[in-house]
């Protein structure tokens, strides 16, 4: 399956992380505006509601339901409607838990194991059946879907999260009539339970869509001095290129000026360590590596 090239995953994590992040250019319009979430997640946006591998349409194909949209079972056939490979033991999963799972109540519990599993076992489906590989977590993994939810055999919002372990990871989010946004801090709709499900790779459309994002500018802090208007630090918001650097750690970036740490006082040192490294002045952990750009 297609996977973000380094190059790409450093522009992306060359952003300060925000709530609402920065915007993925050009992703202002088509089905991806529309439709949203789900679609940017399952498909880079080329579904629509009705399509046949949406995820309302997968619901409605599974899960055998009450008027109020309640589920009651599984569908004898959706095996057949989705023979993806792990499809039918995921349905199978899905019926053991069901009478579980309805038990606690129709709102999706974080703490609830049937009603989690429950979960994950259909959103694992639906990103079978849109060609997407869903494998176990870990410390390799580099794409998780989140999906959020108000009761466990819906959704309600869906992100793809980039993981570089615990100091390094982002969000890449949309909701109906609002741009593809990346460098998100977190999953929107908080007050929502969620699952997690790992994934081996992407789709192709959306890794051509994140290549898009350019560098950062610099976010080295610059101290101002009296005559410019007062001690105090601002963001340098130079380009990046080649001699610019990048932490590691926690992706921040810095332009040939500023491949240094500031002191508690406001002091500027170039904090080369004893591999000819400088020390990220963000997160005061990561290794700074000056970037050799096209």
């Amino acid at each position: 399956m297609p996977n973000l090239p380094m190059a790409v995953i450093r522009r992306l994590f060359s952003y300060e992380r925000s709530r609402n992040g920065q915007q993925v250019p050009n992703t202002i319009n088509g089905s991806l505006y529309q439709y949203a979430c789900w679609n940017w997640v399952l498909s880079g946006g080329t579904l629509t509601a009705d399509d046949f591998k949406s995820n309302s349409s997968i619901i409605a194909n599974v899960l055998n339901t009450d008027a109020m949209g309640y589920p009651l079972g599984i569908k004898q056939d959706a095996a057949q409607q989705y023979p993806q490979e792990g499809n039918a033991v995921d349905l199978q999963r899905m019926a053991a838990l069901l009478r579980d799972a309805t038990m606690e109540g129709p709102e999706l519990e974080q703490d609830c194991a049937p009603q989690t599993e429950f979960l994950e076992c259909l959103v694992r489906i639906m990103l079978r059946v849109n060609g997407l590989e869903p494998i176990p977590f870990d410390a390799d993994s580099r794409y998780n879907v989140i999906v959020r939810s108000k009761n466990w055999w819906n959704t309600d919002h869906w992100a793809l999260r980039l993981y570089l372990g615990p100091a390094a990871k982002q969000q890449i989010q949309t909701v109906p009539d609002w741009p593809l946004m990346f460098s998100c801090s977190k999953v929107w709709d908080e007050d929502l339970a969620f699952v997690a499900v790992t994934i081996a790779g992407l789709h192709q459309n959306q890794v051509d869509q994140l290549a898009t994002v350019p560098y950062s500018t610099c976010r080295g802090w610059v101290m101002r001095t009296k005559k410019e208007g007062g001690s105090f630090p601002f963001v340098c918001q130079a380009p990046i290129r080649s001699g610019s650097g990048q932490c590691g750690r926690c992706g921040f970036v810095a332009c040939e000026a500023h491949l240094g740490s500031y002191d508690e006082a406001g002091v500027f040192h170039w904090g080369m360590q004893d591999d000819g490294h400088y020390k990220c002045q963000r997160c005061g952990e990561g290794i700074v590596h000056v970037l050799a750009l096209e």
